[in-house]
């Protein structure tokens, strides 16, 4: 061992003990030490990009973050190429997430005994198909393992391979018995030939799962599982206890959400109705669907990926992050009181041309790019600002059925902390019925809410209309999803896959009774509860 790598070991030893005493700048100084030392060190990179971010430099930060994915590349420390890619998506570098794992020694330990979870990088870089390559190569070189036949299931079920979606669920339950993930996605993505077989499975599971988490996932499955098979009551209880247990487990802060939106909308208050740009003419188009989740945003999603002048490139987080480059401050939406001050200060001609030029590759051969996040609801006025040739297509859903479909979802740690609490569900409904007006309002030609319920009542009317609004001409075969053959990253997956139906429409009547708590808070908010 040279003499550089044993000063370097030295310098990671005090390094985490300087880490302890929980003073951010010394802990930085600590790092910087070993990168000046040897500036190939990944784990050294990450750590700075992520006191940067604590300290509120979110260019640092992805400075720090592109570095730290050049250190691993060229180091070949593929220890560290998971943790680096989880911090690539932070700031949404999908490209090179799927560039660095695709250049990585495939052969080597470190990244086939990381496999599933690069493939699950991989997938959420909407790299599915080389999630499935690289899975396949570790399966045929390692004894079987249940997390790679999970991971194989999960990129599956987003391509649309529903039947071996399945088959490599029960591969991996057979492996290990009571996986809670696995009981999930077993349910979600195809119901039980025969209703509610798999519930003793799920309890079984449940009664022996050791952490407040898992208990929760398996609630979660044990609900869908009982109310696929028409057990109201029992998948209510199911239901009830695991949004119970997730709402414990995370942070959620009604008031900092509500005083964000009052922040917002002051911010707009008493200005004149923006004007569009030409939606034809030289350039790109984009086309953002934004609302609530599970309101049907997948679903136009699709039927506007059947049209040859489009490019679906899924939830993307770019906008966002051309944002936080141009104010040099991380913003997740919804935006807080000082995001907003930030914002208003901000040169939106650069956050436009940064956004344009970031998702370019993303059609190279389609004029118009369809950016599905629903968070962008909250973006509306600021993408309208930066992007004024922009369309914004908003589906509103019933809010009962909104929030209920809200409600039995389990959302990724971190996201969507109102859905677990039906007066919270009932608040964040309200916020977003405020932002609706105040976008149709200051927004009249750059947005356009669709209706769920007329768009899956009357589709080809309804998608003509918002086509039309996007300058796009419309055919009738554009409305059926089973055309689009492209993988479904979110947890409509199986359901888009399917002709359109109207099981959504009114099906939080089936819990009526236990949902009155949520009705009674929407009309206690103006909100118009039918």
């Amino acid at each position: 061992m040279s003499a550089t790598h044993i000063e370097v070991g030295l310098l990671w030893q005090r390094a985490r003990a300087v880490e302890q005493g929980l003073d951010p700048e010394l802990t930085r100084q600590a790092y910087e030490r070993i990168i000046a030392l040897d500036p190939l060190q990944p784990a050294a990179w990450l750590k700075l990009s992520q006191l940067a971010l604590l300290r509120g430099a979110y260019r640092d930060a992805r400075a720090s973050t592109l570095l730290a994915a050049d250190a691993t590349r060229q180091s070949r420390r593929w220890r560290a190429l998971p943790y680096v890619a989880m911090q690539l998506l932070q700031f949404d570098e999908r490209a090179l997430v799927s560039g660095l794992i695709a250049g990585a020694d495939w052969n080597d330990e470190a990244v086939l005994t990381q496999a599933a979870v690069l493939a699950q990088r991989l997938w959420l870089a909407d790299d599915a198909t080389q999630a499935l390559a690289l899975l396949d190569h570790a399966m045929r070189l390692l004894p079987a393992h249940h997390l790679l036949h999970f991971s194989r299931g999960e990129v599956l079920n987003q391509l649309g391979c529903l039947q071996d979606a399945e088959a490599e669920y029960l591969r991996c339950l057979a492996l290990a018995p009571g996986y809670s993930h696995a009981c999930l996605s077993l349910v979600r993505n195809q119901r039980s030939p025969l209703p509610g077989a798999r519930v003793p499975m799920i309890r079984s599971a449940r009664a022996a799962a050791g952490t407040p988490e898992d208990r929760a996932v398996l609630d979660y499955a044990l609900f869908h599982e009982l109310d696929a098979a028409g057990q109201a009551e029992e998948a209510w209880t199911a239901l009830e206890s695991g949004a119970r247990l997730q709402r414990s487990l995370g942070r959620y802060d009604e008031a900092a959400e509500q005083a964000g939106l009052r922040a917002l909308l002051e911010s707009f208050d008493g200005m004149p109705p923006l004007q569009h740009g030409p939606v034809q003419g030289p350039g790109r188009a984009h086309v953002f669907v934004v609302g609530l989740p599970r309101s049907g945003t997948t679903l136009l999603e699709r039927m506007f990926g059947n049209h040859p002048l489009v490019a679906s490139a899924g939830e993307l987080n770019v906008f966002s992050r051309s944002l936080s480059y141009e104010i040099d401050a991380f913003f997740e939406p919804p935006a807080d009181a000082g995001i907003v001050l930030r914002a208003l200060r901000c040169d939106w001609a650069r956050v436009g041309a940064r956004y344009a030029t970031a998702t370019a590759a993303l059609h190279p051969g389609a004029r118009y790019l369809l950016d599905k996040n629903p968070l962008n609801i909250h973006n509306a006025g600021f993408i309208a600002r930066a992007l004024p040739q922009a369309r914004i297509l908003c589906l509103s859903r019933n809010p009962m059925d909104a929030c209920f479909s809200n409600l039995k979802e389990l959302f990724a740690p971190g996201s969507y902390g109102y859905s677990y609490d039906q007066n919270e569900l009932a608040a964040n409904y309200a916020r977003f019925e405020q932002l609706v007006a105040c976008w149709r309002l200051q927004l009249p030609e750059h947005f356009h809410v669709v209706e769920y319920e007329a768009l899956i009542d009357d589709p080809p009317r309804e998608l003509a209309r918002a086509m039309a609004f996007c300058g796009l001409d419309f055919d009738p075969a554009y409305v059926d999803i089973a055309r689009n053959l492209s993988p479904v990253s979110t947890a409509s997956s199986a359901q888009v896959r399917e002709p359109l139906n109207r099981r959504g429409v009114h099906a939080w009547r089936t819990y009526g009774r236990q949902l009155q708590p949520l009705a009674a808070r929407l009309r206690e908010l103006d909100v118009r509860v039918d």
